[in-house]
Protein backbone atom coordinates (compact mmCIF):
# COMPACT_ATOMS: atom_id res chain seq x y z
CA UNK A 1 0.00 0.00 0.00
CA UNK A 2 2.79 2.41 0.94
CA UNK A 3 4.61 1.61 -2.33
CA UNK A 4 1.44 2.32 -4.33
CA UNK A 5 0.97 5.66 -2.60
CA UNK A 6 4.64 6.51 -3.20
CA UNK A 7 4.30 5.69 -6.90
CA UNK A 8 1.19 7.88 -7.19
CA UNK A 9 2.97 10.72 -5.43
CA UNK A 10 6.05 10.45 -7.66
CA UNK A 11 3.88 10.32 -10.78
CA UNK A 12 2.02 13.47 -9.71
CA UNK A 13 5.30 15.28 -9.03
CA UNK A 14 6.76 14.28 -12.38
CA UNK A 15 3.63 15.33 -14.22
CA UNK A 16 3.55 18.63 -12.39
CA UNK A 17 7.22 19.41 -12.95
CA UNK A 18 6.93 18.50 -16.61
CA UNK A 19 4.12 20.97 -17.25
CA UNK A 20 4.86 23.93 -15.00
CA UNK A 21 6.39 27.08 -16.47
CA UNK A 22 9.64 27.97 -14.72
CA UNK A 23 9.71 31.58 -13.48
CA UNK A 24 12.66 33.41 -11.90
CA UNK A 25 12.45 34.70 -8.33
CA UNK A 26 12.71 38.50 -8.36
CA UNK A 27 12.63 41.14 -5.66
CA UNK A 28 9.86 43.72 -5.53
CA UNK A 29 12.34 46.37 -6.63
CA UNK A 30 13.39 44.31 -9.64
CA UNK A 31 9.75 43.81 -10.57
CA UNK A 32 9.05 47.51 -10.14
CA UNK A 33 11.95 48.38 -12.45
CA UNK A 34 10.77 45.85 -15.02
CA UNK A 35 7.23 47.22 -14.84
CA UNK A 36 8.46 50.77 -15.49
CA UNK A 37 10.46 49.55 -18.49
CA UNK A 38 7.44 47.71 -19.89
CA UNK A 39 5.14 50.71 -19.40
CA UNK A 40 7.69 52.93 -21.11
CA UNK A 41 7.88 50.48 -24.01
CA UNK A 42 4.08 50.51 -24.30
CA UNK A 43 4.08 54.33 -24.44
CA UNK A 44 6.87 54.29 -27.04
CA UNK A 45 4.99 51.74 -29.16
CA UNK A 46 1.87 53.95 -29.01
CA UNK A 47 3.78 57.00 -30.23
CA UNK A 48 5.47 55.00 -33.00
CA UNK A 49 2.08 53.59 -34.05
CA UNK A 50 0.50 57.06 -34.12
CA UNK A 51 3.37 58.36 -36.26
CA UNK A 52 2.72 55.50 -38.71
CA UNK A 53 -0.98 56.36 -38.80
CA UNK A 54 -0.15 59.98 -39.64
CA UNK A 55 2.34 59.03 -42.37
CA UNK A 56 -0.11 56.57 -43.88
CA UNK A 57 -2.94 59.11 -43.86
CA UNK A 58 -0.75 61.81 -45.43
CA UNK A 59 0.47 59.43 -48.13
CA UNK A 60 -3.12 58.64 -49.09
CA UNK A 61 -3.98 62.34 -49.18
CA UNK A 62 -0.91 63.16 -51.27
CA UNK A 63 -1.75 60.41 -53.75
CA UNK A 64 -5.32 61.68 -54.07
CA UNK A 65 -4.28 65.32 -54.54
CA UNK A 66 -1.67 64.36 -57.13
CA UNK A 67 -4.32 62.47 -59.11
CA UNK A 68 -6.72 65.43 -58.94
CA UNK A 69 -3.94 67.76 -60.13
CA UNK A 70 -3.62 65.55 -63.23
CA UNK A 71 -7.30 66.01 -63.98
CA UNK A 72 -8.34 62.60 -62.68
CA UNK A 73 -11.39 62.01 -60.47
CA UNK A 74 -10.53 59.30 -57.92
CA UNK A 75 -12.72 58.69 -54.86
CA UNK A 76 -11.70 60.69 -51.82
CA UNK A 77 -9.39 58.71 -49.53
CA UNK A 78 -10.67 56.98 -46.41
CA UNK A 79 -8.51 55.83 -43.51
CA UNK A 80 -9.92 52.38 -42.71
CA UNK A 81 -9.51 50.79 -39.28
CA UNK A 82 -10.64 47.22 -38.55
CA UNK A 83 -11.18 46.13 -34.93
CA UNK A 84 -11.75 42.39 -34.31
CA UNK A 85 -12.93 41.33 -30.86
CA UNK A 86 -12.31 38.17 -28.89
CA UNK A 87 -14.84 35.36 -28.71
CA UNK A 88 -13.10 31.98 -28.69
CA UNK A 89 -14.41 29.51 -31.26
CA UNK A 90 -17.06 32.08 -32.21
CA UNK A 91 -14.30 33.74 -34.20
CA UNK A 92 -15.69 31.54 -36.97
CA UNK A 93 -18.34 34.24 -37.35
CA UNK A 94 -15.75 36.97 -37.91
CA UNK A 95 -13.75 34.92 -40.41
CA UNK A 96 -16.93 34.12 -42.37
CA UNK A 97 -18.04 37.76 -42.20
CA UNK A 98 -14.77 38.97 -43.70
CA UNK A 99 -14.97 36.36 -46.46
CA UNK A 100 -18.56 37.18 -47.41
CA UNK A 101 -17.84 40.90 -47.30
CA UNK A 102 -15.62 40.50 -50.36
CA UNK A 103 -18.69 40.26 -52.63
CA UNK A 104 -19.96 43.73 -51.65
CA UNK A 105 -19.42 46.61 -54.07
CA UNK A 106 -19.83 50.35 -53.76
CA UNK A 107 -19.31 52.47 -50.65
CA UNK A 108 -19.60 49.53 -48.24
CA UNK A 109 -17.14 47.32 -50.11
CA UNK A 110 -14.46 45.58 -48.06
CA UNK A 111 -11.43 47.91 -48.19
CA UNK A 112 -7.74 47.41 -47.75
CA UNK A 113 -7.32 48.25 -44.08
CA UNK A 114 -4.79 50.82 -42.94
CA UNK A 115 -4.94 49.56 -39.35
CA UNK A 116 -6.04 46.14 -38.07
CA UNK A 117 -6.28 45.28 -34.38
CA UNK A 118 -7.18 41.91 -32.90
CA UNK A 119 -7.65 40.41 -29.47
CA UNK A 120 -7.85 36.72 -28.53
CA UNK A 121 -9.57 34.89 -31.42
CA UNK A 122 -9.51 38.25 -33.20
CA UNK A 123 -5.72 38.16 -32.97
CA UNK A 124 -5.65 34.92 -34.97
CA UNK A 125 -7.90 36.44 -37.65
CA UNK A 126 -6.18 39.83 -37.78
CA UNK A 127 -3.03 38.95 -39.81
CA UNK A 128 -5.15 37.48 -42.62
CA UNK A 129 -7.47 40.50 -42.71
CA UNK A 130 -4.34 42.67 -42.73
CA UNK A 131 -2.92 40.80 -45.74
CA UNK A 132 -6.33 41.04 -47.35
CA UNK A 133 -6.28 38.89 -50.50
CA UNK A 134 -9.08 36.45 -51.29
CA UNK A 135 -6.65 33.61 -50.64
CA UNK A 136 -5.88 35.01 -47.18
CA UNK A 137 -9.57 35.25 -46.32
CA UNK A 138 -10.10 31.71 -47.64
CA UNK A 139 -7.24 30.47 -45.46
CA UNK A 140 -8.55 31.88 -42.18
CA UNK A 141 -12.14 30.97 -43.01
CA UNK A 142 -11.21 27.35 -43.69
CA UNK A 143 -9.11 27.22 -40.51
CA UNK A 144 -12.17 28.13 -38.42
CA UNK A 145 -14.50 25.84 -40.36
CA UNK A 146 -12.33 22.80 -39.72
CA UNK A 147 -11.23 22.69 -36.06
CA UNK A 148 -8.96 19.77 -35.23
CA UNK A 149 -9.56 17.49 -32.21
CA UNK A 150 -6.08 18.27 -30.88
CA UNK A 151 -6.43 22.09 -30.99
CA UNK A 152 -7.42 22.06 -27.33
CA UNK A 153 -6.72 18.95 -25.27
CA UNK A 154 -6.90 18.31 -21.54
CA UNK A 155 -3.32 17.65 -20.47
CA UNK A 156 -3.88 14.67 -18.16
CA UNK A 157 -5.90 13.48 -15.19
CA UNK A 158 -4.14 15.96 -12.90
CA UNK A 159 -5.02 19.16 -14.80
CA UNK A 160 -6.92 20.49 -11.76
CA UNK A 161 -3.92 20.60 -9.42
CA UNK A 162 -3.21 24.18 -8.25
CA UNK A 163 0.41 24.30 -9.44
CA UNK A 164 -0.47 23.46 -13.03
CA UNK A 165 -0.28 26.38 -15.48
CA UNK A 166 -3.40 25.41 -17.44
CA UNK A 167 -6.02 22.75 -17.85
CA UNK A 168 -5.34 22.19 -21.53
CA UNK A 169 -2.63 22.30 -24.13
CA UNK A 170 -3.03 24.18 -27.42
CA UNK A 171 -0.08 22.71 -29.29
CA UNK A 172 -2.36 21.54 -32.12
CA UNK A 173 -3.82 25.02 -32.54
CA UNK A 174 -0.37 26.59 -32.64
CA UNK A 175 0.76 24.04 -35.21
CA UNK A 176 -2.10 24.98 -37.55
CA UNK A 177 -1.65 28.72 -36.96
CA UNK A 178 2.02 28.38 -37.89
CA UNK A 179 1.05 26.41 -40.99
CA UNK A 180 -1.52 29.01 -42.08
CA UNK A 181 0.64 32.04 -41.25
CA UNK A 182 3.87 30.67 -42.68
CA UNK A 183 7.15 32.44 -43.38
CA UNK A 184 6.05 33.84 -46.78
CA UNK A 185 2.90 35.24 -45.14
CA UNK A 186 4.98 36.79 -42.35
CA UNK A 187 7.22 38.37 -45.00
CA UNK A 188 4.11 39.86 -46.64
CA UNK A 189 2.97 41.29 -43.31
CA UNK A 190 6.43 42.83 -42.91
CA UNK A 191 6.25 44.36 -46.39
CA UNK A 192 2.84 45.90 -45.66
CA UNK A 193 4.14 47.23 -42.34
CA UNK A 194 6.96 48.98 -44.17
CA UNK A 195 4.25 50.80 -46.15
CA UNK A 196 3.04 52.26 -42.83
CA UNK A 197 0.07 49.94 -42.47
CA UNK A 198 -0.36 48.76 -38.88
CA UNK A 199 -1.18 45.35 -37.37
CA UNK A 200 -1.59 45.48 -33.58
CA UNK A 201 -2.39 42.59 -31.23
CA UNK A 202 -3.79 43.01 -27.72
CA UNK A 203 -2.46 40.89 -24.84
CA UNK A 204 -2.47 41.06 -21.04
CA UNK A 205 0.72 41.19 -18.97
CA UNK A 206 -0.23 39.36 -15.76
CA UNK A 207 2.99 40.19 -13.89
CA UNK A 208 2.21 43.90 -14.06
CA UNK A 209 -1.56 43.79 -14.53
CA UNK A 210 -1.65 45.86 -17.73
CA UNK A 211 -2.96 45.61 -21.26
CA UNK A 212 -0.06 45.23 -23.69
CA UNK A 213 -0.59 45.95 -27.39
CA UNK A 214 2.14 44.36 -29.51
CA UNK A 215 2.99 45.91 -32.91
CA UNK A 216 2.93 42.64 -34.83
CA UNK A 217 3.80 44.32 -38.12
CA UNK A 218 7.15 45.48 -36.76
CA UNK A 219 7.68 42.11 -35.09
CA UNK A 220 7.18 40.47 -38.50
CA UNK A 221 9.71 42.90 -39.98
CA UNK A 222 12.30 41.76 -37.45
CA UNK A 223 11.36 38.11 -37.93
CA UNK A 224 11.83 38.39 -41.68
CA UNK A 225 15.30 39.84 -41.22
CA UNK A 226 16.43 37.39 -38.53
CA UNK A 227 14.65 34.29 -39.76
CA UNK A 228 13.31 33.68 -36.24
CA UNK A 229 9.51 33.94 -36.20
CA UNK A 230 8.98 32.53 -32.68
CA UNK A 231 7.83 35.85 -31.22
CA UNK A 232 5.18 36.25 -33.93
CA UNK A 233 3.45 33.06 -32.80
CA UNK A 234 4.13 33.67 -29.10
CA UNK A 235 2.22 36.96 -29.31
CA UNK A 236 -0.70 35.40 -31.18
CA UNK A 237 -0.93 32.48 -28.75
CA UNK A 238 -0.58 34.81 -25.76
CA UNK A 239 -3.46 36.95 -26.97
CA UNK A 240 -5.69 33.88 -27.24
CA UNK A 241 -4.51 32.17 -24.02
CA UNK A 242 -7.66 32.04 -21.90
CA UNK A 243 -6.39 32.25 -18.29
CA UNK A 244 -6.16 28.87 -16.53
CA UNK A 245 -7.69 27.08 -19.52
CA UNK A 246 -4.89 27.61 -22.08
CA UNK A 247 -1.12 27.86 -21.48
CA UNK A 248 0.25 31.37 -20.88
CA UNK A 249 3.22 32.64 -22.85
CA UNK A 250 6.46 33.95 -21.39
CA UNK A 251 7.74 36.87 -23.47
CA UNK A 252 10.87 38.74 -22.33
CA UNK A 253 10.60 36.96 -18.95
CA UNK A 254 7.07 38.31 -18.42
CA UNK A 255 3.86 36.26 -18.30
CA UNK A 256 1.19 37.00 -20.91
CA UNK A 257 -2.37 35.75 -21.32
CA UNK A 258 -5.55 36.52 -23.25
CA UNK A 259 -5.88 40.17 -24.23
CA UNK A 260 -9.57 39.90 -23.37
CA UNK A 261 -8.61 39.80 -19.68
CA UNK A 262 -8.06 43.56 -19.85
CA UNK A 263 -9.82 44.60 -23.08
CA UNK A 264 -11.76 42.31 -25.40
CA UNK A 265 -11.18 44.66 -28.31
CA UNK A 266 -8.30 47.00 -29.04
CA UNK A 267 -9.72 50.34 -30.13
CA UNK A 268 -7.43 52.86 -28.43
CA UNK A 269 -8.05 54.31 -24.98
CA UNK A 270 -7.91 57.91 -26.25
CA UNK A 271 -7.47 58.34 -29.99
CA UNK A 272 -7.79 62.12 -29.58
CA UNK A 273 -4.74 62.54 -27.33
CA UNK A 274 -1.64 64.40 -28.48
CA UNK A 275 0.23 61.08 -28.66
CA UNK A 276 -2.39 59.46 -30.85
CA UNK A 277 -3.64 59.95 -34.41
CA UNK A 278 -5.78 63.07 -34.02
CA UNK A 279 -3.47 65.00 -31.71
CA UNK A 280 -0.33 64.12 -33.66
CA UNK A 281 -1.95 65.08 -36.98
CA UNK A 282 -3.04 68.47 -35.63
CA UNK A 283 0.44 69.12 -34.29
CA UNK A 284 2.24 67.98 -37.45
CA UNK A 285 -0.17 69.40 -40.05
CA UNK A 286 -2.16 72.16 -38.28
CA UNK A 287 -3.38 73.69 -41.55
CA UNK A 288 -4.35 70.45 -43.24
CA UNK A 289 -7.70 68.68 -42.90
CA UNK A 290 -7.62 65.07 -41.80
CA UNK A 291 -8.75 62.30 -44.11
CA UNK A 292 -12.13 60.72 -43.43
CA UNK A 293 -11.82 57.91 -40.87
CA UNK A 294 -13.98 54.80 -41.01
CA UNK A 295 -13.83 52.36 -38.09
CA UNK A 296 -15.20 48.86 -38.66
CA UNK A 297 -15.78 46.66 -35.58
CA UNK A 298 -16.47 42.92 -35.80
CA UNK A 299 -17.85 41.50 -32.55
CA UNK A 300 -17.40 37.73 -32.28
CA UNK A 301 -20.18 37.47 -29.76
CA UNK A 302 -23.80 38.34 -29.15
CA UNK A 303 -24.66 41.61 -27.46
CA UNK A 304 -27.14 39.89 -25.12
CA UNK A 305 -26.69 36.51 -23.51
CA UNK A 306 -29.00 33.57 -24.03
CA UNK A 307 -30.91 32.93 -20.77
CA UNK A 308 -29.95 29.60 -19.24
CA UNK A 309 -29.63 27.75 -15.96
CA UNK A 310 -25.91 27.56 -15.18
CA UNK A 311 -24.93 24.30 -13.50
CA UNK A 312 -23.28 24.77 -10.08
CA UNK A 313 -20.02 23.23 -11.28
CA UNK A 314 -16.75 25.12 -11.69
CA UNK A 315 -16.45 24.46 -15.46
CA UNK A 316 -19.99 25.78 -16.08
CA UNK A 317 -19.53 28.74 -13.75
CA UNK A 318 -16.13 29.61 -15.26
CA UNK A 319 -17.44 29.35 -18.83
CA UNK A 320 -20.50 31.48 -18.12
CA UNK A 321 -18.42 34.03 -16.22
CA UNK A 322 -15.87 34.41 -19.01
CA UNK A 323 -18.63 34.79 -21.60
CA UNK A 324 -20.37 37.44 -19.50
CA UNK A 325 -17.08 39.26 -18.90
CA UNK A 326 -16.33 39.21 -22.64
CA UNK A 327 -19.74 40.59 -23.57
CA UNK A 328 -19.68 43.42 -21.06
CA UNK A 329 -16.09 44.27 -22.00
CA UNK A 330 -17.22 44.57 -25.62
CA UNK A 331 -20.07 46.88 -24.67
CA UNK A 332 -17.81 49.10 -22.55
CA UNK A 333 -15.21 49.38 -25.32
CA UNK A 334 -17.85 50.12 -27.92
CA UNK A 335 -19.49 52.83 -25.81
CA UNK A 336 -16.09 54.45 -25.23
CA UNK A 337 -15.30 54.33 -28.94
CA UNK A 338 -18.73 55.78 -29.74
CA UNK A 339 -18.12 58.63 -27.29
CA UNK A 340 -14.69 59.36 -28.76
CA UNK A 341 -15.92 59.37 -32.35
CA UNK A 342 -18.73 61.73 -31.35
CA UNK A 343 -16.15 64.11 -29.85
CA UNK A 344 -14.05 63.83 -33.01
CA UNK A 345 -17.06 64.88 -35.05
CA UNK A 346 -18.44 67.64 -32.84
CA UNK A 347 -15.31 69.04 -31.21
CA UNK A 348 -12.61 68.35 -33.78
CA UNK A 349 -14.82 68.74 -36.84
CA UNK A 350 -13.67 65.45 -38.34
CA UNK A 351 -15.48 63.14 -40.71
CA UNK A 352 -15.60 59.88 -38.75
CA UNK A 353 -17.82 56.88 -39.35
CA UNK A 354 -18.18 54.06 -36.84
CA UNK A 355 -19.82 50.78 -37.87
CA UNK A 356 -20.14 47.46 -36.10
CA UNK A 357 -21.55 44.01 -36.66
CA UNK A 358 -22.26 41.32 -34.05
CA UNK A 359 -23.72 37.83 -33.92
CA UNK A 360 -27.53 38.20 -33.81
CA UNK A 361 -29.03 37.56 -30.39
CA UNK A 362 -31.42 34.97 -31.83
CA UNK A 363 -28.56 32.69 -32.94
CA UNK A 364 -28.46 29.34 -31.12
CA UNK A 365 -25.62 26.84 -31.24
CA UNK A 366 -26.51 23.55 -32.97
CA UNK A 367 -24.16 21.58 -30.68
CA UNK A 368 -23.23 22.41 -27.10
CA UNK A 369 -19.55 22.67 -26.24
CA UNK A 370 -16.49 24.56 -27.47
CA UNK A 371 -14.66 24.09 -30.78
CA UNK A 372 -17.50 21.96 -32.17
CA UNK A 373 -17.28 21.73 -35.95
CA UNK A 374 -21.06 21.97 -36.45
CA UNK A 375 -21.26 25.18 -34.41
CA UNK A 376 -18.22 26.78 -35.99
CA UNK A 377 -19.47 26.03 -39.50
CA UNK A 378 -22.91 27.41 -38.60
CA UNK A 379 -21.27 30.60 -37.33
CA UNK A 380 -19.06 30.82 -40.41
CA UNK A 381 -22.09 30.43 -42.69
CA UNK A 382 -23.99 33.07 -40.72
CA UNK A 383 -21.04 35.46 -40.89
CA UNK A 384 -20.61 34.85 -44.62
CA UNK A 385 -24.29 35.60 -45.28
CA UNK A 386 -24.22 38.77 -43.19
CA UNK A 387 -20.97 39.82 -44.83
CA UNK A 388 -22.66 39.87 -48.23
CA UNK A 389 -25.38 42.21 -46.89
CA UNK A 390 -24.24 45.84 -46.38
CA UNK A 391 -27.21 46.44 -44.06
CA UNK A 392 -25.59 44.10 -41.52
CA UNK A 393 -23.42 46.99 -40.37
CA UNK A 394 -24.90 49.05 -37.51
CA UNK A 395 -24.19 52.74 -37.16
CA UNK A 396 -25.86 53.26 -33.79
CA UNK A 397 -25.39 51.41 -30.52
CA UNK A 398 -28.80 49.84 -30.03
CA UNK A 399 -27.95 47.54 -27.13
CA UNK A 400 -28.58 48.08 -23.41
Amino acid sequence: MRRSLLRIGLTMCLLASGCATSRPKLTEQQLTDMRLETLEQIRTDQVVAAAKFVRRMKAKQDEYEAAVAKGEHPPEPIFNVLVISGGGDWGAFGSGMLKGWGSVTGDRARPQFDVVTGVSTGALIAPFAFLGTEKDYDTICELYRNPKPDWVQIKDWFFFLPWRESMATTKGLRRDVEKALDKPAIARVAEASLQDRSLIIGTTNLDFGVNRPFPLGEICERATKSGDDTLVYDVLMASSAVPAAFPPQVIDNELYVDGGTTANMLAGANIRSEKSLVGMWKKTYPDRKMTKIRIWVIVNNQMSDVPKVVKPTWPSITGASLNTMSRFSNKASMRLLDFQTELMRKVDGLDVEYLYVAIPDEFRVPVEGTFKKETMQALSDLGHKMGTEPQSWNTTLDFE
